[in-house]
């Protein structure tokens, strides 16, 4: 005996094909390719530069707007004392231009800029490099901690681990009410075993825990958040801290809008489930419940990388559905694994298993729409963040191999929600395998990994180590250059030149190698190789910025005869 009906949703196969179909072609026809995370495109004075007197400002441009929150820059002289005016500003007309006032007076030697800043994806970033008024004087106080004057991204420590924390609490909590409240609203449990939707048992209880749990790390997100962004110490935390971020970052402002949220949704929760009230009038007030819950997602699709990508209105769009597909699938698992159990076993034993099989095809009609949208937004979300080349991006960095964590577990969870629609189809067994108690684990890890991932920066590609090639010049000699580890900031470059006839040119006054930043307009740094009796050319200097890097190596020998060749290399952050 058949109790319950089969669930024919609207959409045939076809249909949902087409809307698939459709919505792949437009992600992956419209990512516009963007960094996550804000870097320099011009400073003034620029990375080694040498300017003839002191400047009256200093101005750092980066390819994105800043936050007007938590950002300093200091320059150190050659004594060691601070040589700007303390007068550093965002430029209200220019928000993506970070500069301060030099002091008078200033002496020739290098100097140290040393800057921070947080991106418009709520990231801290913070570089440091130097420029030199007149003559160079050497290495200036704090030179030897110089690894990149472009913004790297401060590591936060473990209270970067905290704030995910407190992001993957607040996913599954919202997770679970969006799927708990799709679950009894959109009838996904059959009215035959629940008359009145609301009344399921358990379900009540499950959407106070997953709110209280929401709620408190929502809460606490803010202080943890704070300290955070604006790099202090825990000991130098204050409410003026916490006044400047409510008032100044995007993520102050929309955790204003998620405690407005947060206590809307006591009500409406509170409201759907007093009996006191006609039962349209709950109905309508877990309605409000789910678009508050659905607003309170969205301001987490706001913050992170999409908000600092070109196109940052479709990348929300995109980072919100993918969250609430994904939040939509997990959460209807917990509902169904929470509140399923006391409904079935109201039934004979011989019906319990039909009871489940029904929700499953139910579910599954709403299922596939949300696999369709969490994949397609997935992969367009992907193309926007990582850098390119996206699969070297994608094997090389802690951003990626998270992300093919996150995909394997996301086909995990698709075979075996294959499997559970097929078992649906046939209706065999009387209760839902442990299964699907390992789809809904699976789901809470593939969440913790996207809270993981909201504060991982893309970054460049891993180290690609050591450089080295051999260029043939004219004469038939050959020119080697090493360049060791090949990563940002101290580096051995080693020339070793020989004749056609193998032996090694060492009767050479000098080697001067130019080296030419080809993705930023940084001007020529040259880094000169005196002579010496070994032929063995080699000097300790920086790379001040990772990408492409174009080096002419030129010697001049003793009877004024040059040999040149040109070079072109990669290098990435240690």
């Amino acid at each position: 005996m058949i109790l319950f009906h089969g669930f024919k949703p609207a959409w045939t196969k076809r249909h949902w094909s087409f809307a698939i179909s459709l919505l792949l072609f437009c992600c992956l026809a419209m990512p516009q390719w963007a960094s996550a995370h804000a870097y320099i495109v011009k400073a003034s004075p620029g990375e080694n530069e040498t300017v003839a007197s002191a400047p009256a400002l200093l101005t750092l441009e980066f390819n994105e707007s800043l936050q007007t929150a938590f950002y300093d820059v200091v320059i150190t002289g050659p004594d060691g004392n601070r040589a700007d005016d303390g007068s550093v500003r965002i430029d209200e007309a220019k928000p993506h231009v970070l500069e301060t006032g030099l002091r008078s007076g200033l002496g020739n030697g290098t100097y140290a800029v040393s800057w921070k800043a947080v991106s418009a994806d709520g990231h801290p970033i913070q570089g440091v490099y130097v420029f030199h008024i007149g003559a160079p004087s050497g290495a200036p106080p704090g030179l030897e901690n110089l690894t990149s004057g472009s913004g790297a991204e401060q590591g936060g420590g473990p209270l970067k681990w905290l704030v995910s924390l407190t992001d993957w609490i607040q996913y599954l909590g919202l997770s679970t009410i969006l799927g708990t409240l799709a679950f009894l609203l959109f009838r996904i449990v059959p009215k035959s075993i629940a008359g009145e939707a609301l009344d399921v048992p358990r379900s009540h209880r499950l959407l106070w825990i997953s709110y209280a749990a929401a709620s408190a790390a929502a809460i606490i997100s803010l202080p943890l958040n704070t300290i955070y962004e604006s790099g202090v110490a825990i000991g130098e935390f204050s409410w003026s801290l916490i006044g400047s971020a409510l008032k100044l970052t995007s993520f102050g402002q929309l955790w204003l809008v998620q405690m407005l949220l947060l206590m809307l949704l006591a009500v409406t929760i509170l409201s759907g489930y007093d009996r006191d009230r006609s039962v349209k009038a709950r109905h309508w007030n877990s309605y409000g419940s789910l678009v508050l819950v659905l607003g309170w997602l969205f301001t987490h699709a706001m913050t992170g990388h999409p908000a600092a990508a070109e196109e940052k209105v479709l990348a929300i769009a995109m980072d919100y559905i993918h969250l609430v597909g994904a939040s939509f699938w997990i959460g209807a698992l917990a509902a169904m694994a929470v509140c399923l159990p006391p409904l079935t076993d109201r039934l004979p034993a011989s019906l319990r298993g039909e009871a489940y099989w029904a929700s499953i095809r139910r579910f599954s009609a709403w299922g596939i729409g949300a696999v369709a949208a969490l994949v397609a937004t997935g992969i367009y979300s992907s193309l926007v963040i990582l850098p390119e080349p996206i699969l070297t991006s994608l094997f090389t960095t802690a951003y990626g191999y998270v992300l093919l964590a996150k995909v394997l577990l996301l086909m995990a969870m698709l075979a075996l929600a294959w499997r559970h629609a097929a078992l649906a189809r046939t209706g065999t067994g009387d209760r839902l395998s442990g299964s699907l108690k390992a789809e809904l684990v699976a789901g809470a890890v593939v969440l913790a990994l996207a809270a993981v991932l909201t504060h991982l920066s893309p970054g460049q590609p891993a180290a690609s180590g050591p450089f080295q090639e051999t260029q043939a010049i004219q004469d038939g000699s050959a020119i080697t250059l090493q360049i060791s580890p090949n990563v940002t900031g101290e580096n051995t470059f080693t020339v070793d030149i020989k004749r056609a006839d193998g032996t090694t040119v060492n009767d050479l006054e000098q080697v001067t190698l130019s080296l030419t930043h080809l993705d930023m307009d940084m001007g020529i740094y040259e880094i000169t190789i005196p002579k010496n009796d070994a032929g063995i050319y080699k000097a300790e200097d920086y790379l001040s910025m990772p990408g492409h890097w174009h080096v002419k190596v030129h010697a001049l020998t003793r009877s004024l005869d040059s040999l040149d060749a040109e070079f072109e290399f990669e290098t990435n952050n240690p």
